[in-house]
């Protein structure tokens, strides 16, 4: 046990500065794609819920009926 917390504190001493100084040169334009987390993706819903309100818009189906 005691191996295990002294790793996790060298991980956790180790890890803030390596992500402050990614943060602070801005080292993710750099990165590939597939490193980078994935967008976000809008949220479609069902027709029986298309009246519900998420993050306060509302999803408006199209008029022809098709998506």
């Amino acid at each position: 046990m005691r191996v295990f917390i002294g790793y996790f504190i060298w991980g956790l001493i180790l890890a803030a500065p390596v992500a402050w100084l990614i943060w602070k040169l801005d080292l993710m334009r750099v990165m590939p794609r597939w490193f980078q987390p994935r967008q976000r993706r809008a949220v479609r819903l069902p027709p029986q819920l298309e009246g519900i309100v998420i993050r306060g818009k509302r999803w408006q189906a199209p008029k022809d009926g098709t998506r």
